[in-house]
């Protein structure tokens, strides 16, 4: 059985879980970015696109702003499989052709920006299947409370004029509210998606 460790001990180890998570980023950019060079990555890049184009069509508009949906999904495996960098130019692209076969009001790049740092953020937590539950609180938490609910209502307080303030509150609700649910779903995916490709030694993927 495995040694059980006090809570104390899991408070000793946070600084070196820290500096190990910081220092790899760096190896994990670099090997993200030559994901692009490979035609299986490429592939499957298109294919979670096109998946990604389908779940947008039953997203539900709470207001012009302020949408319901599972896209988050498809970003999040973007960022697990391909990296941070091949991630996040992978959920900016998505956003784009997302709005060029389907418009909601009028384009603005804050919006495609968001994207891509939505595939930056779940490629830094969950590249190559680190898809503990602590990785996927970080990187949900992350988007929701810095790009979904302050960025988002930035980019909404420009393009419809409308103040800060008076946006972020329906903001915060929504992307608080959905946090325990999309936290949960997002796990559950993510970590069955890597146990799958961990099976079969696809990609070098290891649990956690």
């Amino acid at each position: 059985m495995p040694e059980k460790r006090s809570f104390t001990q899991i408070l000793r180890e946070i600084p070196k879980n820290l500096l190990h998570f910081f220092t790899a980023q760096p190896g994990n950019f670099v090997s993200s970015a030559k994901e692009m060079k490979k035609l299986s990555s490429i592939t499957g890049v298109a294919m979670l696109l096109a998946l990604s184009i389908i779940l947008d069509q039953f997203s539900i508009y709470i207001l012009p702003e302020l949408k319901l949906g599972v896209g988050y999904l498809i970003t999040a495996l973007l960022g697990m499989l391909y990296g941070p960098v091949t991630g996040g130019l992978a959920a900016g692209a998505g956003d784009i052709i997302k709005y060029i076969i389907k418009p909601t009001g009028p384009y603005f790049f804050g919006f495609t920006l968001n994207a891509i740092l939505g595939g930056v953020l779940y490629g830094i937590f969950l590249y190559k299947g680190r898809t503990k539950l602590p990785r996927c609180i970080a990187a949900k938490t992350c988007i929701n409370l810095l790009v979904n609910s302050l960025l988002g209502t930035l980019w909404s307080s420009m393009l419809y004029g409308k103040g800060f303030l008076i946006l972020l509150p329906a903001r915060l609700l929504k992307n608080f509210t959905m946090l325990p649910v999309e936290i949960i779903v997002l796990f559950l995916l993510t970590t069955a998606v890597a146990k799958l490709l961990q099976r079969y030694r696809i990609g070098g993927f290891r649990i956690v």
